[in-house]
Order: structure tokens, then sequence, then C-alpha cells
């Protein structure tokens, strides 16, 4: 057998041992690859019509219903840490350390956002606690679309315990001579 042959019968027999290759071309190997998921930060697929939530079903927000809201959560040391946590995650990189719309990623602070409202101006100060719940879970029907929808990442009380953080900053804004 020439040399020509056997470099040529090497390089086929290491180009199909790419498992890559070989694995995915059985086909119960290849469901991980085509599987359907859904990815970090994408909406998930809405329940179908008639379902029953077993979780407990969250009350639709729109802005016609938001303000009949009622937060069913005391302002306690316990809601107010875990609504500072939820802040952090999730508010702090456009509203700011103290909701002022300064966060790192707004204009205010050097970042490419501008447009960013604080949350402890007047007019922030006097929207329902259920508005503000109702921004949290679906910003793009309460608001102007600038906001990301979060409702599917922030969930349950964590919702009502954000809003009593925001509640407390805008508690202290107004103790600092009432401006944002």
């Amino acid at each position: 057998m020439p040399k020509y042959a056997i470099a040529v019968l090497a390089l086929g027999v290491l180009g199909a041992c790419n498992p890559d290759d070989v694995v995915h071309r059985v086909s119960w190997f290849s469901d991980m690859n085509h599987q359907r998921s859904i990815k970090p930060y994408e909406q998930p697929i809405p329940p179908p019509e008639g379902a029953i939530p077993i979780t407990g079903g969250q009350p639709p927000v729109d802005p016609d219903n938001a303000d009949r809201l009622r937060n069913p959560r005391a302002t306690t040391a316990e809601s107010l840490e875990r609504g500072k946590w939820v802040y952090g995650t999730y508010c702090f990189v456009c509203h700011g350390p103290e909701g002022r719309g300064d966060g790192p990623v707004s204009v205010a602070s050097g970042g490419p956002f501008p447009g960013i409202p604080p949350l402890v101006d007047d007019a922030r100060r006097r929207l329902s606690d259920g508005h503000l719940y109702g921004v949290t879970v679906n910003a793009q029907a309460m608001g102007k679309g600038l906001m990301p929808v979060y409702g599917y990442r922030v969930r349950g009380n964590d919702r009502w315990d954000v809003v009593n953080y925001v509640r407390l900053l805008q508690g202290r804004a107004a103790g600092a001579g009432g401006r944002p």
C-alpha cells in the first residue's frame, strides 16, 4: 500500500473520530442539541388558555386594574431586607442605590441609557403600591415600554417586598428635603 493511501486513510479515520459528529448522527444522542428550552432572560411560553396555576394564581396586572391591587405584605424588617436584595439584584443597575435614576447603566452615571426615571420623585411617590407592583410584573404594559419585563424573574412576595423597599427609599428622599 503506497504512503499516499495510508495518509488518506489515516486522515479519514481521524476525521471520523470527532465525537460531536459521530454521536449526533445517532438519533437518540442528538436530542440535547435540538431540545426546546428557555434561554436566560427570555420570556417563558404562556400557559394555554384556561390552564389552572398549581402554585397559586397571580392577579392579572394592567393599567386598568393595577391601582386596585393592595399590598398584602407588611413593611417588616424581613420584607425590607428581602426587598433590598431584590432591588439590588434587578433595579439597582438602572435606578441606582437610592432610586434616583443614576445607576451604573444610566447616562447620569456615564452609562448608555438615557431617560431612567428616579423612583423617589413626587410623581412616583404618588403612585399606588399596586401600580409599582404592576411595573415590576409588566413594565411594558404599565409604562412607556422602556423598562425590561421582570415579572417572570421576580415572583410572589418578592414583588411586594421590592415595593416596600422602594417606599422606604422614597421616605428617605422625602426626609432629605423632599428632593429626589
